[in-house]
This record gives C-alpha cells, sequence and structure tokens, in this order.
C-alpha cells in the first residue's frame, strides 16, 4: 500500500510547554544545548522548547508554524555533524520522551522487540536488557503489558540490541535519524536493519504510525500521504542507485521501498521520530582477540583473508594502524590505569581487533578457521590478547573506545592557542575491492604532508577514520584541502562521503561531490511535500551552509 493516512494528537495550549525565551538566558543557563559533539557553534535562536508528550511536541509545531519559526530537533546531542545545533529560531529538546512502552514477542518473526519513546538511551537500553529489569513497565497500568514483560523474564536466554554506535549515551530516536552504525555493523548491519516500527511526527503535528511491511512505494516509486482533512501530500521517491557501501550519505531510496526506510536516517528532516520498535537478537557467549601485526600492510592484508573465509563470522573487524599504536602505547606510559591492559608489546606496529561466538569449553571450527587464516597471513594467535568473560570484554570495549577519547583531549589542548583549530576524522567507505588503493592514498598523501595523522576503525566495511590532528592553522588549512582529496576519491571509487555520521551541517559540500544536482532535486522535492514551510532541521543536509568538517 503507498496510501498513507496521519492522524491528529490530542490537543493542548502551547502555553502548557516548558518553553526559555531568550538567546541570552538560553545561553546563560542551558549553555549544553548551544552544541553538539560536533563542536560547531550555535547562531543565535530565540527559544528552547521541553515538550514532555507527543501533545506539547505537536502543539509546539503548530505554534511554531504559526509564527513562521523554524524548529531545529535535540535529543542526546551526541551528533558529530552539527545536526542538532541551531542556526536561528527554536531548538525543541525530546530528552522527556525517554519512557520505554512495551516489552513484546512477535508471533510472526518469533522476535522479542522492545517499544520505546525517542530518547531512551542506548546505554540505558543495554542495562535493561543485561538485567530484564524495565522500571518504566514495572509501573505500567496495563496488565497486558506487565504480563508480556514478565514473560520475557521467563524466557531463559539473554537478548540483546545489536547496533553498537560509538557513543552509547546516544539515543535511540537519534540513532535512528542518524541510521547509526558501529563495530558490530560489520555482522548484523546498521540501526536500519532492527527498526520494526516508527511514529513520526510531520512538520504540521500529525502523527504517522507505520509498521515495517505495511506501506510501500508504488511501482512507479510514488507515496501519497492524506492528513487528517484528506489533503494529499504526492512525492516519488529518488531514482538514484545507492553505494555498495556502509552509507548514511543522503536520503535512502529502492525501488516499492518500505516508508519506514524513508524516515531512517533522513537526520528529521522530513518529520520528528517520536517512538521506535526495535528488534531483540539472543545473546551468545564472545571472544574479543586483539591481533597484533608488523605493519599496516600485514593488517590489511589479513582483513582481507578474515572477510574472504566463510567458516568465519565474525561481530567487528576494527583497524588499529601503526601511529594509533603509538598514540596507545604512549598513553599507557603516562596513565596505565586508564587503558586497562597489559603494556603493548613494543615490536608492534599495527594491530586488529576481532569478536566472534564462543564456547570456553570447546575448539570450535570457527577458532580452528581462525588460527588457519591467521597463520596464513604471517601472523600468529600467539602474539595477541584474548578475553571471554564480561569483565574481560568490558575491559576490550574501553580499551576500543580509549583512542578517540585521547584524540580529542590532544585537540582540546592545542585549541587553547588555536580556538578554532579542530581535528578532521573521515568518515568514508569505499567498496572492498578498493581498500588497499585507498589505504595507500591516506598514507602517502599525509605522510608526504608532514601532518602530525592516525587511523582506526571499521576497516571489515572499508570504513577507515584518518583523524588529523593539526598543530596550528596552517595545518588545518593543509588538512581541509586533503580531506578534500580523499572525499572525491571515494566517491570515484563508488563509495561514500559518510559511511555512519551523516551530513548535518558539515558535511554538504562533500554530499555535493556524491550526487548531481538532479538527484539533490529530488531529495528536496520530498521535504517540500512533507514540510512544505521548511520548518524542521534548517542547515541540515539540503539546506547546508557551507560548513567544513
Amino acid at each position: 500500500m503507498h496510501e498513507v493516512y496521519s492522524k491528529p494528537v490530542p490537543s493542548v495550549n502551547f502555553s502548557q510547554v516548558k518553553c526559555i525565551e531568550g538567546y541570552s538566558r538560553i545561553r546563560a543557563e542551558f549553555a549544553a544545548y548551544l552544541t553538539d559533539e560536533s563542536k560547531l557553534s550555535s547562531a543565535p535562536f530565540d527559544l528552547l522548547i521541553f515538550p514532555k508528550n507527543e501533545a506539547e511536541l505537536s502543539a509546539s509545531l503548530r505554534e511554531m508554524a504559526r509564527r513562521n519559526t523554524r524548529v531545529t530537533i535535540a535529543g542526546a546531542r551526541t551528533g558529530l555533524v552539527g545536526g542538532s545545533v541551531p542556526l536561528e529560531g527554536a531548538l525543541i529538546s525530546l530528552e522527556r520522551l525517554d519512557k520505554v512502552e512495551q516489552v513484546y514477542h512477535d508471533p510472526t518473526t518469533g522476535e522479542w522487540r522492545v517499544k520505546a519513546q525517542a530518547s531512551v538511551s542506548l546505554k540505558s537500553l543495554e542495562g535493561m536488557l543485561r538485567l530484564k529489569r524495565f522500571p518504566d513497565l514495572e509501573q505500567s497500568a496495563s496488565d497486558s503489558i506487565r504480563d508480556e514483560l514478565i514473560h520475557f523474564r521467563d524466557d531463559p536466554n539473554s537478548y540483546f540490541y545489536p547496533p553498537d554506535p560509538t557513543e552509547m549515551s546516544a539515543s535511540l530516536g537519534g540513532s535512528v535519524v542518524t541510521n547509526a552504525s558501529g563495530a558490530r555493523t560489520y555482522r548484523y548491519g546498521p540501526t536500519r536493519a532492527w527498526v520494526r516500527g516508527l511514529r513520526v511526527m510531520l512538520a504540521d503535528g500529525e502523527i504517522i504510525e507505520m509498521m515495517r511491511g505495511q506501506y510501500f512505494a508504488s511501482p512507479s516509486g510514488r507515496f501519497i500521504l492524506y492528513n487528517s482533512k484528506g489533503e494529499p501530500r504526492a512525492f516519488s521517491i529518488p531514482d538514484y542507485t545507492l553505494p555498495k557501501t556502509k552509507s548514511t550519505a543522503g536520503i535512502f531510496t529502492a525501488p516499492q521501498m518500505d516508508l519506514v526506510d524513508l524516515f531512517i536516517g533522513s537526520e528529521g528532516i522530513f518529520g520528528i521520530v517520536t517512538q521506535v520498535d526495535v528488534a531483540l537478537m539472543k545473546k551468545q557467549e564472545k571472544v574479543s582477540i586483539i591481533l597484533f601485526m608488523e605493519s599496516d600492510e600485514k593488517a590489511i592484508q589479513l582483513t582481507q583473508a578474515l572477510r574472504s573465509d566463510s567458516r568465519l563470522q565474525l561481530d567487528f573487524l576494527e583497524f588499529y594502524s601503526e601511529h594509533a599504536i603509538d598514540l596507545l602505547r604512549e598513553r599507557q606510559k603516562i596513565e596505565p590505569s586508564t587503558v586497562g591492559m597489559p603494556p603493548i608489546p613494543a615490536e608492534v606496529k599495527s594491530a586488529l581487533f576481532i569478536e566472534f561466538d564462543f564456547d570456553p569449553h570447546a575448539e570450535t571450527q570457527e577458532y580452528t578457521a581462525l588460527k588457519e587464516v591467521v597463520s596464513s597471513a604471517g601472523a600468529s594467535l600467539s602474539n595477541s590478547w584474548a578475553g571471554y568473560e564480561t569483565r574481560e570484554l568490558d575491559r576490550f570495549k574501553v580499551f576500543r573506545h580509549i583512542l578517540p577519547e585521547t584524540i580529542n583531549g590532544i585537540i582540546a589542548d592545542r585549541k587553547k592557542a588555536y580556538p578554532d583549530l579542530h581535528k578532521l576524522g573521515t568518515d568514508l567507505a569505499v567498496p572492498d575491492e578498493h581498500l588497499e588503493e585507498m589505504w595507500q592514498l591516506y598514507k602517502d598523501l599525509l605522510d608526504a604532508s608532514h601532518l602530525e595523522w592516525l587511523a582506526f576503525g571499521h576497516i571489515g566495511n572499508n570504513h577507515v577514520h584518518v583523524n588529523i590532528l593539526p598543530k596550528d592553522m596552517d595545518d588545518q588549512i593543509k588538512a581541509l584541502d586533503i580531506y578534500a582529496i580523499f572525499a572525491q576519491k571515494a566517491v570515484e571509487f563508488g563509495g561514500a562521503v559518510s559511511a555512519e555520521h551523516g551530513i548535518g551541517k558539515i558535511k554538504g559540500k562533500f554530499l555535493r561531490m556524491m550526487y548531481t544536482p538532479a538527484q539533490l532535486k529530488q531529495m528536496e522535492e520530498i521535504k517540500q511535500a512533507l514540510d512544505p514551510q521548511g520548518l524542521l532541521n534548517p542547515g541540515d543536509i539540503l539546506d547546508n551552509r557551507g560548513q567544513t568538517p
């Protein structure tokens, strides 16, 4: 079905909604709302609004439409491209929409699912699933919701939500509108693969409720959305082909696509996600292994060998370049407790970090295959760290995350002398066949530039985060020029200019490398149909104002 109907929500008066007026007061008392993890600074804006439910959110949107005031939507503000940084008008924070509403079993798919409001954090969801304790549901007035929770607790299996974005303080709704991904995307796919339903509020304050498999584009690529007055809003989905890589660059499209997928990764420019249904997966025992290598090139060769062996089902395949290992080794010397692992051997030049299902009481076929593949690449499992108990896996996770924290600390220190200084981190992905060539380009240009740099991240998806750490503004100008060369080459290879962080207000010029003006216009026509006043998230994706990465 490609005909969809939105519906009104119960009405309240906007005067009932918590609202902070005046930029001076916002800046003085609510400074955290002026930026996100991109560290992009907001322009002055007039209103900071805190709706506590859909009725108040709808009232806020209707009032902003009446005033012709554009609205930026914020969740946990953990994004890296400035998506929740206001450029004008009003900022609406969804932080009070933070309740888990249901845990239920879907008999058709056999899945356990969670239904939650947009601002439930990934960290809190992980904790509730680990303990099988959901305080919001335990206090529910609904007998059926409490009964489902009891059924879930009685299930002898443990469950988890597979998407594993690096920043677990992110909100569930924010991860949906950015199609967030992370290390485990290598095996389980990004957020899109686990979303089963959405409630989305459009700019006019009406709600669309949809489950996956309910609404599809017509064979000609059309959707028709009717509002509660019966007025149609028709649009066609874009007809371009998406890259065969991880990508959060632009609007998703596919022949006869599901309407759910239009809003996933759309960065909130078409509507506001207020509620999400996600699928869970049964937990297995895991082993984490850090494989130490003699060079970056050997690590890339082993990456290809690990990916090509059908006996291996790795949860993730992560990379540390030589310069990254050097930085971690220095951090260990200065603050050994922060790394929480044994000393990195002096001869190590590179490393791969992997995880897979593991039975500690048996030598499985997968473990046997791993030994063979590692040996064939000239490495050895004896030169590695491994852990499988929960405490050890948690330490490995800390080790995985300590590198970006260290980099951010270095840049923060340099900003004292150069306030406009910032790191440049690539978010590019290329098809498998271009991994070695792309890596060589990174290495050759950066080594010749004499800039400080290191690389780490999701090499299993050919998605390596190359971080350039300028020491002064001359370095930063040079780094920006090199970044543009990298982005152009990724596009030439059939890759994506943003694999997981989105476009936001920072990467618009790179989006224009990847899509033609005609293709960008197709995205804009959907925006015009769903948000004709252009109220939602000014400056994001299509309305870019020329910021730099």
